[in-house]
């Protein structure tokens, strides 16, 4: 079977990066009789770190299975959808795994992959313009694919109800954690990595970008709220890329006064998290909104404790092993973090429950629930 597959989405930040990395470093291992079409562009950095590690993986007497195509129009473009005017592609199915479907393609069988609708949901912070864009584009998506994957129940349903996509064209199929998220007992690495970011002996973490629909104002609210004790016990951590919206944070921060226990740590490298993950006593997940919710799994995967929000999809993904709360009511959050730092952290029962949880989101189950989508959408077009 001849197999397109689009890695352009895997420049972006977020949970979307890394489902398409481990899932296209995966599938051609799992089918490597298929012949795999990637679609990518040869000026970003990110897709051909993507490419080599692929390469690196693949036997050599199967890598004349893997055809690059590059286009150079980046995602979210007008060029985008200009430059595919000019492919011809003669796979047998195409993976789409963003909404903004090139305008382009030939009748080739298309599936896509829906990660959340978040600029149509209620806390989704966009203009009516962007909404709009949002919508016609992911509805004609999702109406020209065979078949559409979503990466929780929760998606699913949104899909349903906001997009009228028929509930039977929709597979879920859950995103995987990367492997390189478990339990480390390298001293020396965990060593070297508190000393790179300069992390105190106990801290809360939490590790996402700094938009409004992330929750951090209320983060800090509640972080405030917690007992002197446990603050200078239990520093707050935040990772993730500075944005003008860090800003606002670093002002509420000093505005509560809890400035000094409060650390911003920028963008950490994708090879560090697993590592931050394990030293963290505590990872917090806040957010209003969320069509999957990694860094619960993650973190879980690493054998750490989580507090996380009922947002979304996070409670079908964090299960039973999480605190959870109300991401409106800072009490509940302030409460959810006390419980858990009291009672969860260096807890093996709780240690060992996480790591169970996290078990149901392999990266190899992912890739037999796309291949087998991708076999219906085949069956579907014929």
């Amino acid at each position: 079977m001849k197999i397109s597959f689009d890695l352009r989405f895997a420049h972006l930040p977020g949970g979307g990066r890394v489902y398409v990395r481990r899932l296209i470093t995966t599938l051609p291992l799992e089918y490597p009789d298929n012949h795999w079409v990637l679609y990518h562009n040869r000026w970003c950095p990110h897709q051909q770190e993507i490419i080599r590690e692929l390469y690196s993986l693949v036997p050599s007497e199967c890598q004349g299975n893997i055809e690059l195509r590059s286009v150079r129009a980046p995602m979210l473009s007008l060029r985008h959808h200009i430059e595919f005017l000019r492919f011809h592609d003669t796979s047998e199915l195409y993976h789409y795994p963003h909404f903004d479907l090139p305008l382009g393609l030939r009748r080739v069988p298309i599936v896509i992959t829906l990660h959340d609708l978040y600029p149509l949901s209620d806390v989704g912070y966009c203009s009516a313009v962007k909404r709009a864009y949002f919508y016609r584009l992911t509805r004609r998506a999702v109406r020209r694919a065979a078949r559409v994957i979503a990466i929780s129940e929760y998606t699913k349903n949104e899909a349903v109800r906001l997009l009228d996509v028929p509930a039977e064209k929709i597979a879920v199929v859950p995103q995987s954690h990367d492997p390189a998220h478990h339990p480390i007992d390298d001293i020396e690495l965990l060593s070297r990595i508190r000393e790179k970011y300069n992390l105190s002996e106990r801290f809360i973490f939490y590790t996402g970008n700094h938009k409004p629909h992330k929750n951090l104002v209320r983060l800090l609210n509640s972080y405030a709220r917690l007992s002197g004790e446990l603050r200078e016990t239990y520093p707050l951590v935040l990772a993730g890329g500075l944005s003008p919206q860090t800003q606002q944070l670093v002002s509420r921060a000093a505005d509560l006064g809890i400035e000094k226990y409060v650390t911003f740590l920028g963008w950490v490298a994708a090879d560090d998290l697993p590592a931050i993950y394990n030293l963290a006593s505590l990872v917090v997940l806040p957010s209003l909104y969320e069509g999957f919710g990694c860094a619960s799994v993650e973190a879980m995967a690493c054998g750490t404790a989580v507090a996380c929000s009922r947002g979304g999809a996070i409670p079908e993904v964090a299960g039973t092993t999480a605190r959870f709360f109300d991401p409106y009511s800072e009490e509940e959050m302030t409460a959810a973090m006390a419980r858990a730092l009291t009672n969860d952290v260096d807890n093996p029962q709780v240690r060992e429950a996480g790591i169970r949880q996290a078990e149901q989101f392999s990266i190899y189950k992912t890739a037999r629930l796309t291949y087998k989508v991708y076999q219906e959408a085949i069956k579907n077009e014929l």
